[in-house]
């Protein structure tokens, strides 16, 4: 094959484009000695002042608890296992309130377009009340007000073997030994595995079902972790007891991570109701009408028919959404929830005095969620892509 020939730039389109490109050379100088002048005016007032530079605190002991940890840490544990324990409070209430918006999105997007018109009506009101609250306001709402109504602890509420006052939300903890940790992670493991396998093969069998999987499944579970009741000595539960002014034993939730849930839930909420709504719109009538030709109807239609066709044009729109999220929940240092605000940017930074590393660290932390929960969407709305190729060939 030849090669294909370059033409050459004429003159007259060179002469045309020189301003462009000598514009564009300037302001890359320009940017350039601005970042040198930057970096070269840190170093000069960072040696005058004697601050140190670097990374190296990170292994220093850190000299302070925080309220609520995911993982063993205390006053000896060092600056890194603070920063870890941030970023995992932080990924918690950011999958909360995910999840919970999601599904509060879900039912606002359908009540929105039900029939009855006090649901629609519910449904609108919702969206355009809270949709326009400020977020800081809502969550100070939740943490000032309604928290505030919470009984104390000598008159918890027990609600079964939680119990809920306004020291926070108090579940019971599950106890084990090394050895039934072991036996656990085999179970679970071993009902993945098994899992997986059995729905690869129920997919190539086309009278097998969502019931008959939901069976088989309900079965495999069964299979794999009642061997667990030989080894029940090794488990037990530690559940929360009131004490005093404090309650002894379970997890704790704090009324912090409630307020900040519940508002990020709510506000989030809204914006998705109306993108899952425009995907709901966009599916053609006919599919739900011919999901009642086959005896589908009401709910099951549009969890079977109607919602996966939509959430395919939806994902991409509440991808954004997500990531407004989870930048939204760096609010959190307003209430004193010890996520990556308050404790990278505020506890370490002043104890450290190195404000750089700090904010650095921050930034890092958040981009990498959001980078975390654009690769998620996307390899989800790949999967529906797929999936309706799949379908679309086969019919």
């Amino acid at each position: 094959m030849a090669a294909l020939h370059r033409t050459k730039m004429s003159r007259a389109v060179l002469r045309e484009r020189l301003p462009g490109y000598v514009g564009q050379a300037v302001l890359l100088v320009a940017v350039i000695g601005l970042a040198w002048g930057g970096i070269a005016n840190f170093l000069g007032n960072v040696r005058t002042l004697g601050v140190a530079t670097g990374y190296g605190f990170l292994r220093a002991e850190a000299g302070f608890e925080i309220a609520q940890t995911m993982i063993d840490f205390g006053p000896g544990s060092s600056y890194l296992d603070a920063v870890i324990v941030a970023a995992l409070n932080s990924i918690l209430v950011i999958a909360l309130a995910s999840l919970f918006s999601t599904l509060i999105g879900l039912l606002i997007a359908f009540g929105r377009l039900a029939p009855h018109p006090l649901i629609r009506g519910a449904s609108t009101g919702y969206v355009e009340v809270f949709r326009n609250i400020p977020l800081l306001l809502q969550i100070f709402f939740w943490y000032f007000s309604a928290m505030a109504l919470l009984p104390g602890v000598a008159d918890s509420l027990h609600l079964g073997a939680v119990l809920l006052n306004n020291r926070g939300l108090f579940f019971p903890r599950l106890q084990t030994t090394s050895a039934g940790a072991v036996a656990l992670a085999a179970a679970l493991v071993a009902f993945v595995f098994l899992f997986l396998l059995m729905r690869r093969l129920l997919r190539s069998n086309a009278l097998a079902g969502a019931g008959t999987l939901t069976l088989a499944g309900l079965v495999l579970a069964a299979l794999c972790f009642a061997p667990l009741l030989l080894l029940r000595g090794q488990f037990g539960v530690d559940s929360p007891q009131a004490e005093g002014l404090n309650v002894a034993g379970g997890f704790t939730v704090l009324p912090e991570l409630m307020a900040l849930t519940l508002g990020l839930s709510i506000y989030n909420s809204t914006f998705l109701a109306e993108i899952f709504r425009a995907g709901i719109l966009s599916v053609p009538r006919g599919q739900s009408e011919a999901a009642a030709t086959v005896g589908l109807g009401g709910a099951r239609a549009a969890l079977l028919i109607v919602l996966p066709q939509a959430l395919r044009l939806a994902l991409p729109p509440a991808a954004g959404q997500y990531q407004t999220l989870a930048k939204a929940s760096s609010l959190a240092a307003a209430i004193g929830y010890p996520d990556i605000m308050q404790i990278v940017g505020g506890t370490v930074l002043s104890q450290t005095s190195q404000a750089l590393e700090a904010m650095a660290l921050v930034v890092l932390l958040y981009v990498t969620i959001n980078l975390v929960i654009a690769l998620a969407v996307n390899l989800a709305n790949r999967r529906l892509l797929r999936h309706d190729g799949v379908a679309a060939s086969a019919t």
